[in-house]
C-alpha cells in the first residue's frame, strides 16, 4: 500500500470511524446483493444485525449469553 493512501486511511479511521466502517459495510452488502441476489443480501444484513446485538450485549458487561432476549421480557429469577 502506498504511504499516502495509508496515511489517508489512518486519518479517516481516527476522525470518522463510523463513516468509514459504514461505507465499507455498505460496499460489502451491496456487492453481495449484486453477486448473489437480494435474498442473500437480506440474510447477510440479518446476520450482521444479530451479531451486533450479541456484541452489544457482551460489551455491556453481561457474562451470560444463553438468555439474551428472554431476560428483557421475563421477570428476574427468585432464587
Amino acid at each position: 500500500m502506498q504511504p499516502g493512501l495509508r496515511d489517508f486511511l489512518r486519518v479517516a479511521l481516527i476522525r470518522h470511524p463510523g463513516k468509514l466502517i459504514g461505507t465499507i459495510l455498505g460496499l460489502t452488502v451491496g456487492l453481495v446483493m449484486v453477486i448473489f441476489g437480494p435474498i442473500a443480501g437480506l440474510y447477510l444484513a440479518a446476520c450482521i444485525g444479530v451479531g451486533y446485538l450479541v456484541g452489544n450485549y457482551v460489551d455491556k458487561g453481561r457474562g451470560r449469553t444463553d438468555d439474551i432476549f428472554l431476560e428483557e421480557f421475563l421477570p428476574p429469577d427468585e432464587r
